[in-house]
């Protein structure tokens, strides 16, 4: 974890998010003992690909970057965190090593809970250990449909996929502004920065969107459902 402009503010958890909702008042007493809040600024690693998992992390505030990294200085956006969302991942009663970073994309804060304490919970509540599940095989289902756009989609649909996720599942609106940056987009459709700014220009020219800066408008959704399906 990156602390340089890192704060612990030792806020309390909110069990009325996700799958915490399921906790007993007992549990959720036992489980706020053993976490702790940090705040991070834009642009802050959360946690890095290959280091420990000793904690179950919990997204309080903001936005950030699930992303994997090849070595190479190229990176897959696998999605955008927000808050109340869990971050672990496939480490969790494996190997307890992270697979992918997770980067904060604006100032955001996240709740730290021990792995162990944690795993007891899995153990001793049958339901939340059911929904726990539950939620994490709806990640992986959608990360098997973003593998298929990937692998299976040309650049323009790609590109498409990743403004029509903007705009349905991270900012709720067909106008947003956004602290990705081009390279984040880009990042996220596997392509080069070349290529997005250039696909951005033609969706731009053709009227399907504006953009100006990080501020984005979509003008014709289904358009871009078109180039997704058939690009």
């Amino acid at each position: 974890m990156n602390t340089k402009n890192t704060n612990i503010d030792n806020q309390p958890l909110d069990f009325s998010l996700n799958v915490l909702k399921f906790l007993t008042p007992e549990e959720q007493v036992q489980i706020d003992k053993v976490q702790y809040s940090v705040s991070f600024n834009k642009g802050e690693t959360i946690f890095k690909q290959g280091a420990p998992m000793p904690y179950v992390i919990v997204l309080k505030s903001g936005l950030a970057k699930v992303f994997l990294e090849d070595g190479k200085n190229r990176n897959i956006v696998l999605r955008i965190t927000k808050p109340g969302e869990i971050v672990g991942g496939p480490g969790f009663f494996t190997d307890y090593k992270h697979h992918f970073s997770v980067t904060a994309i604006e100032d955001c804060a996240a709740h730290y809970i021990d792995v162990e304490a944690f795993k007891k919970l899995l153990l001793h509540n049958a339901r939340f250990g059911l929904e726990m599940i539950a939620y994490l095989n709806n990640a992986h289902v959608k990360l098997y449909e973003k593998l298929k756009i990937l692998t299976h989609k040309h650049m323009n649909g790609r590109l498409a996929s990743t403004l029509l996720y903007l705009s349905n599942n991270i900012y709720n609106s067909e106008k947003f502004d956004t602290t990705l940056s081009r390279q984040d987009i880009a990042d996220m459709s596997s392509m080069t920065k070349e290529s997005a700014i250039r696909i951005l220009k033609e969706f731009k020219t053709s009227g399907i969107i504006s953009c100006q800066n990080n501020s984005f408008e979509i003008h014709d959704k289904y358009g871009l459902v078109n180039i997704l399906e058939n690009g």
